[in-house]
């Protein structure tokens, strides 16, 4: 069966209309966390958080009973400290367009806590 150009055309128009109906890929946000547990209580847990956050330029952007948010440039962390019996359980969240950020952060944040 020979091809001809109305043939070719059909499919290359086919093709392209393919195309127009996907959305864009976009990688999403990385997001690392880690936890632990802490001899401190809620309440020093949380002033070593707000601590850390500010060590590594984010400012602070939410505080509550049981957590302390901070956003800059291009991340966001969260500490959550959860009072135990014995211990305080250190959460801490990180966010960023970049994965290698995200985990970096994520490492500094453990390491000034």
């Amino acid at each position: 069966m020979p091809i001809t150009r109305q043939w070719m055309a059909t499919v290359t128009l086919s093709l392209g209309l393919l195309t127009l109906g996907r959305p864009a890929i976009a990688e999403g946000p990385a997001i690392y966390y880690a936890w632990r547990s802490a001899d401190v209580n809620q309440t020093e847990c949380l002033d070593q958080a707000s601590q850390a956050l500010t060590a590594h330029q984010l400012a602070t952007t939410q505080t509550h009973a049981t957590s302390v948010a901070g956003q800059g440039e291009d991340a966001t962390a969260v500490f959550v400290c959860l009072q135990g019996v014995d211990a305080t359980m250190v959460m801490v969240i990180v966010a960023s367009p970049s994965q290698d950020r995200a985990m970096a952060l994520r490492e500094a944040l453990k390491q000034a806590f």
